[in-house]
């Protein structure tokens, strides 16, 4: 049961089995994780909007009344530069409504799958971001039983648009160590400032990571206006 609310509220179902990757990620693939990097970074920001918008916390606003109107105000936040995300939360649900797409989701058994083409295209470490996102989805849903005998309630948004900002979290942050990692393989070994600079950068978004992630347990987050 709890999967299929998963599938229904959450994730688009796609193939039953992941085709075969491109293989591990090297130098090459640098700029592309990067991108994927800053687009699960951005993506986390639009879904706190989106969250303290579901929570109620902006003034005259109509709310998100569906499942789609989450996704629908995605799209078009993610369209848009941040300086205009606030009005265009208080504008409501998006009345010209985008096709979607998403490259990952659930299995029937819960386990997370990748689109053929994406998996087919990028190198593991990005494939693996994309099933660490759909896995604290699963992780995120489990902890929350008793909302999965319900419809698509007010509360089922809310929890839909925190696990969205916990889920794009994760792949962040699993991005950053990847590409973090990979970076320092990739460096001239004749340089080590620029070693002892990306290092001192990696322990600085960790500890920010854990500040913020320490924030949200105590139950801080976005609010609106």
């Amino acid at each position: 049961m709890a999967v299929g609310l998963l599938s229904v509220t959450l994730l688009l179902t796609l193939l039953n089995a992941p085709a075969g990757a491109a293989g591990p990620c090297t130098c090459k693939d640098l700029d592309k994780i990067k991108e994927n990097l800053d687009r699960a970074a951005t993506s986390e920001e639009i879904w706190k909007y989106i969250f303290a918008w579901a929570r109620e916390t902006y003034r005259d606003v109509d709310l998100p009344k569906t499942n789609d109107d989450l996704n629908q105000k995605f799209v078009q936040l993610k369209n848009a530069p941040a300086s205009k995300w606030y009005d265009l939360i208080k504008e409501g649900p998006v009345k010209e409504k985008k096709s979607l797409r998403k490259v990952a989701g659930l299995s029937e058994k819960g386990e997370p799958v990748v689109d053929e083409d994406f998996q087919s295209s990028n190198c593991d470490d990005i494939i693996e971001a994309e099933k660490e996102h759909e896995r604290k989805h699963k992780d995120f849903y489990l902890s929350f039983p008793q909302v999965f005998d319900v419809l698509m309630t007010s509360r089922l948004q809310r929890l839909r648009a925190e696990s969205e900002v916990e889920s794009y979290r994760a792949q962040k942050t699993f991005l950053e160590k990847k590409y973090a990692d990979l970076k320092l393989k990739c460096l001239p070994k004749e340089d080590p400032s620029i070693k002892q600079q990306l290092q001192n950068d990696v322990a600085q978004r960790e500890r920010l990571n854990q500040a913020e992630n320490r924030i949200r347990m105590l139950g801080g987050g976005p609010t609106g206006k």
